[in-house]
């Protein structure tokens, strides 16, 4: 009767929430289930396939692709498709898809797990799949060091489910360890963006068996590569799927021999088409399905972040803030564009979650790498401009080329016009690129569509 009651309390809940427009209606549901009957996840009679994809960055694309592979490919697929990945979340996404009579009315639940508090969902249930992309180091002041994510992924591993992990990352190839249940590799063939050169990264330094320093064969970036423990036998194996041929400029790889188109000219977009090919793979679906969906040029994103400026091209870069990684990620594609670019950089709150504001992350992405020829003006914008700029006194970026702009509204437009050169590419958190936005929509410019 309490599991009754729950559930159509969560429904009623998150359908007076949307009538009201609430932000919270995407967890109000759960939250209020819970408080009838703490147990009733465990309750809920699950499909066959129960799917958590977890990791410091590129879950949320990842889920979406894997999403729109299962239901072009006729799986009846609940999924939270709007990122919210909490307990209250999880519980609202389930509750929602849920009959009277307990049964999720799904084929596949996939979810989306928030890496720091999956531990609390998955006390109510199991999976039967999980994705882990990386554990790199990520908002600082609720995830503290990558070690203890790790460690927190490490509780709710079960013989029973069916891992599918970066190879490329040695702090996720750990996880596997003691593992007895099902394991499938994914990871990326050398490329031009691998470098070969003594790794000074502080994460996934030290083997996780006997401790000694990892030596490294080729790195893509971070910690993420091709590594070996020089004492004992821990060591990146072969992937069970490798991508390789990588070419980001012109949009595809391969995967174990078969051609595969990107979404987007970025790296980390290889990493989650590779993921999502291997688990759909895994759960037998052929590679001539999986492939016709992710080679589907009707399925590509739409350029809706790049505007013709005054003549130019103008590309917002969704990066993430409190993760150098990701970050790093958009200056590599910023560098490896053609011709000259003015870059546009900051933020007015490191997180859109807490409030401390701990900005320490900014010196540990390399702003070094904009010391290149084709790079004309960086421009800082937002609250921390000055905490910017004084990270940029310890490159060696010529401070002729740094720009700072102390009114948004009345000063960057005129300022990109009239002192700066090339492409641009805005590089911003999100509360900035709305504002950015807007400027663009008041000089009447569009969004160049595919």
């Amino acid at each position: 009767m309490r599991m009754l009651l729950a559930i159509i309390m969560c429904k009623l809940a998150n359908t007076m929430s949307k009538l009201i427009r609430k932000k919270e209606g995407s967890v109000i549901g759960g939250a209020v289930a819970l408080k009838i009957y703490p147990k009733v996840l465990s309750k809920v009679k699950m499909p066959k396939y129960v799917i958590g994809i977890t990791g410091s960055s590129g879950k949320g694309s990842t889920t979406e692709l894997v999403a729109r592979i299962l239901k072009e490919n006729n799986y009846k697929v609940v999924y939270n498709k709007n990122g919210s990945n909490v307990l209250n979340a999880v519980t609202t996404l389930i509750l929602e898809n849920t009959k009277l009579n307990g049964k999720l009315n799904a084929d596949v639940l996939l979810m989306e797990l928030d890496e720091r508090h999956m531990e609390y969902s998955l006390k109510h249930f199991n999976l039967t799949h999980m994705i882990i992309t990386n554990i790199t180091r990520d908002q600082p002041p609720r995830n503290a060091h990558p070690e203890f994510i790790q460690k927190v992924i490490k509780k709710v591993i079960k013989d029973s489910c069916h891992l599918i992990i970066n190879i490329d990352d040695p702090l996720v190839k750990a996880l596997t360890l003691n593992h007895k249940g099902k394991l499938t590799t994914y990871g990326l063939d050398k490329n031009n963006y691998s470098k070969k050169y003594e790794l000074n990264n502080l994460d996934g330094a030290y083997c996780p068996v006997c401790k000694t320093k990892l030596k490294y064969s080729f790195y893509h970036y971070g910690h993420i590569g091709s590594y070996s423990c020089p004492k004992c036998d821990f060591k990146r194996t072969d992937p069970d799927y490798l991508a390789h041929n990588i070419n980001v400029v012109k949009g595809t790889i391969y995967i174990n021999k078969n051609k595969v188109s990107l979404p987007s000219n970025f790296l980390y977009s290889v990493y989650f088409v590779t993921a999502a090919y291997t688990l759909t793979n895994c759960m037998g679906l052929k590679s001539e399905n999986i492939l016709k969906i992710i080679n589907d040029e009707s399925f590509k994103p739409k350029r809706l972040n790049i505007y013709n400026f005054d003549g130019r091209m103008w590309q917002m870069l969704a990066s993430k803030n409190e993760n150098n990684l990701s970050y790093k990620q958009s200056l590599d594609f910023i560098i490896n564009e053609p011709g000259k670019k003015t870059v546009v950089l900051g933020f007015d709150n490191s997180s859109r979650r807490y409030s401390e504001n701990d900005i320490s992350w900014i010196w540990d992405i390399d702003f070094e790498e904009l010391n290149h020829k084709s790079i004309d003006k960086i421009v800082l914008i937002g609250r921390f401009k000055y905490d910017m700029l004084t990270r940029f006194e310890y490159t060696d970026i010529d401070k002729k080329k740094i720009i700072l702009i102390d009114n948004l509204e009345t000063d960057l437009i005129p300022t990109l016009k009239n002192k700066t050169k090339g492409s641009i590419y805005s590089c911003v958190c999100f509360d900035k690129e709305i504002e950015l936005k807007k400027l663009l929509q008041k000089e009447g410019e569009t969004n160049a569509q595919n």
